[in-house]
């Protein structure tokens, strides 16, 4: 994409994909079935605008009264952005593991298709019997999804961020 002083629109985007790859190995138009198509680059735009990593200005064409949208990159901002997935991750499995932690797991070992996980306040609920079969809920050690989700934070911890 080009910067901001020089806007682009979709239509020119997927033009320059096309004329780039141009002579190489990748055929986007294979048998007159065109697999590179303009909504496939919008979406794509829009979801890099959903990430914040692109923004557009939209007018209206006075003689078809369509929008054109005219597309730039903010690939300045990538290193926040990262920073913040990063952080929401390691959150997220930093909750988990707290969880993991502190609850006691039960499940049914007699229910193979049914793989539900009660914890005690659940279990006790149910007097420790499988609500679909009936037998008793066995403790589940879940010491190994501990590791696990130590593991998982320990690497995202160690991953740095940095563009140059």
């Amino acid at each position: 994409m080009k910067s901001e002083s020089e806007d682009i629109t979709d239509e020119d985007i997927t033009e320059n994909i096309k004329e780039s790859i141009q002579g190489t190995e990748i055929d986007f138009e294979p048998d007159d079935s065109e697999i590179l198509k303009l909504n496939t680059v919008r979406k794509t735009l829009y979801k890099l605008y959903s990430e914040k990593l692109a923004q557009f200005r939209r007018i209206r064409d006075k003689s078809t009264g369509w929008f054109i949208y005219y597309w730039w990159h903010e690939f300045d901002l990538i290193e926040e952005i990262l920073q913040e997935k990063k952080s929401l991750i390691e959150g997220k499995l930093r909750d988990r593991l707290q969880f993991e932690q502190n609850n006691y797991f039960f499940i049914c070992k007699n229910c193979q298709e049914s793989i539900i996980k009660y914890n005690f306040d659940e279990a006790f609920e149910l007097n420790f019997r499988c609500p679909n079969c009936g037998s008793p809920l066995e403790a589940q050690d879940n010491q190994d999804i501990i590791i696990f989700l130590r593991n998982r934070i320990a690497l995202v911890q160690n991953v740095k961020i940095s563009i140059d």
